[in-house]
């Protein structure tokens, strides 16, 4: 997904696409992991030296609240993020 779909997809979902929202939300999309908030910092620390942890869980909850992203809690423990908003079915092999 280009940088320019994901500012659109984000303006047109009232969220301000500020340079680590776009970039997470890229990151996101273009994984098949359903990452936690914590994997998500971890993968772009490298590239964003910038970036905070609070800063991805507040953007993971903003698109969350907008309907972006799935937030999946399979373990009580934790949360992961899923940007593909088809019909499909999570699970966990033990």
């Amino acid at each position: 997904m280009m940088t320019r779909d994901v500012k659109n997809i984000l303006i047109k979902h009232g969220i301000n696409p500020s340079y680590h929202r776009l970039k997470i939300y890229e990151y996101l999309a273009g994984t098949r992991s359903h990452p936690t908030a914590d994997t998500i910092y971890a993968e772009m620390i490298g590239t964003i030296p910038t970036l905070s942890r609070t800063t991805v869980y507040n953007t993971m909850k903003a698109l969350s609240e907008k309907g972006l992203v799935s937030a999946i809690t399979i373990e009580e423990t934790e949360v992961r993020y899923d940007a593909d908003m088809s019909h499909h079915a999570h699970f966990k092999c033990d």
